[in-house]
């Protein structure tokens, strides 16, 4: 689909020129433009006040029109008064018309076979899927090319083919943030769940990014950021330039002006204060002007060690955060009786929750804490305790330690069940030592034969084992790729099966 215009100002030229025109008008020709990377550039040059997620939409719409679209591609174009539609066929390559009015210069050649499709026509699953607020976008889900060839042809939309099967709760979601005024909310791990993943790794990310730049949306606040249950909003990205914008920054929706750097462009991965849990929850906290008593009561209650004091607005100013702890309470009753809140209190220890939590770990090991500032630079989102940083890297150590402990069992046991020249003829790997030099993929390639697998002398089910093998591979995999995100249930579930099965039939320590 290509669009004509925000308000349809270029479908009577598509349609009595036979052209599809995308918009830009400040940028020049793009005929020489040779990579995505290039045309980049000379978007973010002649754009150079729009937000990196601005840039990179723009970029990956116009590479559509110039590159991506073929020769002989159905296209579709919705007309002015938005109750028709025109499908035809490019029939050229892309093309620059200096002498056309602004606004209509970047155009390809296309031969209509019809221009009045009503879009009454078009069933809902489909109507749908084009609801994308993008210019330049692909129509491939809910069997698009055949019923599109179907409205060129008769002008009725023969509908989805049953063997087609139902849309996914992914293609769903997407039409719904697609056409919705209001954007779907969901949590990060509701959002990795539609693409079948639980965790961020570098892969998924681009996954993920790449998909919903096709449908022009984006998720606020970035979905690569932050404790994996906080919750994003599906929003829409700019379509295109308006044609009074020029290279001038304008104000956009409150939503779109967060800065959400597509996948190819996120920073080096490493850990965050904000990816842990505690750093995203409420903080319990006293306010200034309360009794030593409350602080003491929560701190009792809650088996906290520290409690956060807000400061009470004055005159207009915001109040700051400090801090009370049974530290500074115990130091604070040496010099005085009947102390108070406000001399117990002390100056908190506050990182930002993007900060580098490696850079922060004495910090914390020293202080037992650092009170969490959230995006905003303002708010205090959470609050980050020695305890929290140990269960953050008991989380990463503990299946990496059973990993290890999967792969030291079936060692030593397909050591001790194979010679090593049959290892290494049965393997296909000559410069093998022992099993040590096998991986996951390579045991289960090894032990994929019903024979080989019998020579363990192990009273199990072949296939079973087999497919808990390869759970353990791809966890094992996945772990490869850095993520602050934990595994999930199901993952871990797989490690420890396994554990329990070598256990069982291998007793030995």
């Amino acid at each position: 689909m290509v669009r004509a215009g925000r308000d349809g100002e270029r479908a009577d030229a598509a349609v009595e020129e036979g052209l599809a025109i995308a918009g830009w008008m400040e940028l020049g020709d793009l005929s020489e433009v040779s990579s995505r990377a290039e045309l980049r550039a000379v978007v973010r040059s002649t754009y150079p006040d729009r937000s990196n997620a601005v840039i990179g939409n723009w970029t990956g719409q116009l590479w559509r029109f110039i590159s991506r679209i073929r020769v002989g591609d159905l296209l579709v174009v919705p007309l002015k008064n938005r109750e028709r539609l025109a499908i035809g066929t490019v029939a050229g390559a892309y093309e620059y018309r200096p002498d056309a009015p602004p606004g209509f210069r970047h155009v390809r050649p296309v031969n209509w076979a019809r221009t009045d499709v009503l879009r009454d026509a078009v069933q809902p699953d489909l109507h749908s899927s084009m609801g994308s607020m993008l210019t330049v976008f692909g129509l491939k889900r809910h069997d698009a090319v055949r019923r599109i060839a179907g409205l060129a042809e008769t002008g009725a939309d023969p509908g989805r083919d049953q063997g087609d099967g139902v849309p996914s709760s992914r293609d769903e979601l997407l039409d719904r943030a697609a056409n919705a005024t209001e954007p779907p909310r969901l949590t990060i791990r509701e959002l990795l769940g539609h693409w079948g993943v639980g965790r961020r790794t570098a892969g998924n990310v681009a996954v993920v990014e790449a998909e919903l730049a096709d449908r022009g949306l984006t998720t606020v606040p970035p979905f690569t950021e932050g404790w994996i249950d906080n919750a994003v909003g599906l929003v829409r990205v700019s379509s295109e330039p308006e044609p009074a914008e020029g290279a001038v920054a304008v104000p956009a929706d409150p939503l779109s002006i967060e800065e959400i750097l597509p996948a190819d462009e996120l920073p080096p991965v490493s850990l965050r204060v904000g990816d842990l849990e505690s750093a995203n929850r409420e903080v319990v906290g006293v306010d200034s002007n309360q009794p030593l008593a409350v602080a003491v009561t929560r701190m009792l209650a809650h088996d906290y060690s520290q409690l956060a004091v807000f400061e009470v607005a004055h005159e207009g100013r915001p109040g700051g955060v400090r801090a009370v702890s049974w530290e500074s309470i115990a130091r604070a009753s040496v010099a005085r009786q009947n102390i108070t809140l406000a001399e117990a209190t002390v100056a908190a220890r506050i990182v930002d929750h993007d900060a580098d939590l490696l850079a922060h770990v004495d910090d914390i090991y020293t202080t037992g804490y650092v009170l969490v500032r959230g995006p905003d630079r303002v708010s205090i989102t959470g609050i980050v305790t020695a305890g929290d940083v140990t269960l953050q890297f008991a989380s990463i150590a503990r299946p990496i330690a059973l990993i290890e402990e999967i792969e030291r069992r079936l060692r030593r046991r397909v050591d001790e069940a194979f010679t090593l020249a049959v290892l290494r003829t049965l393997t296909r790997k000559p410069n093998i030592s022992s099993a040590a030099n096998l991986t996951f993929g390579a045991y289960g390639h090894l032990l994929r034969a019903e024979e080989n697998f019998s020579c363990l002398k192990w009273s199990l089910d072949h296939q079973l084992f087999l497919g808990a093998l390869e759970a353990v591979r791809q966890v094992r995999n996945e772990l490869m790729h850095f993520s602050a995100d934990p595994l999930t249930t199901e993952q871990l579930r797989s490690l420890q099966g396994m554990i329990n099965l070598l256990r069982t039939v291998d007793p030995r320590p």
